[in-house]
């Protein structure tokens, strides 16, 4: 197995990306590695039901940047990576352009996603997993975390 020098987690801020985030810090540490963390907003949807409004005087764009930022530093601290490490991209395509894209630009060597459990008409569609999979400059590790369904 190779030595990795930078790792990139790549998440979208779900429930389980807590315990993705300390897999990927572990492999960091073990390797003496850099730990950057990137979500990528591929849609600027709202969800009423969890997300704050936004004042009408906002640039949406930047409004749901800056949201997305400081979530993804509070999660840093949380997990103990530096903030400085994390990034938010907005993309009007599919987030693993930018994941691969990031991952170009800033030599990453190994990239870190979750696995999701997929139901239904989901089971269909190309997930970003996969793509990464295919396509990254790099290896990719993916996470199996339990989740429960309600």
């Amino acid at each position: 197995m190779s030595a990795y020098s930078h790792i990139l987690l790549a998440t979208d801020g779900s429930e389980e990306h807590e315990a993705i985030g300390e897999h990927a810090r572990r492999l960091a540490h073990s390797f003496d590695a850099r730990l950057s963390v990137l979500r990528v907003l591929d849609h600027l949807a709202f969800d009423f039901s969890y997300d704050p409004m936004l004042p009408d005087e906002a640039d949406k764009i930047q409004w749901f940047t800056e949201s997305a930022q400081d979530s993804l530093r509070t999660f840093a601290l949380h997990i103990g990576i530096d903030t400085a490490q994390t990034h938010v991209r907005v993309s009007p395509g599919p987030a693993q352009r930018e994941i691969i894209s990031f991952a170009r630009e800033h030599n990453v060597d190994l990239i870190v996603v979750g696995a999701r459990e997929r139901h239904g008409l989901a089971m269909f569609r190309e997930d970003t997993m996969d793509k990464l999979a295919h396509n990254a400059p790099c290896d990719v590790l993916v996470v199996h975390v339990e989740t429960r369904i309600p």
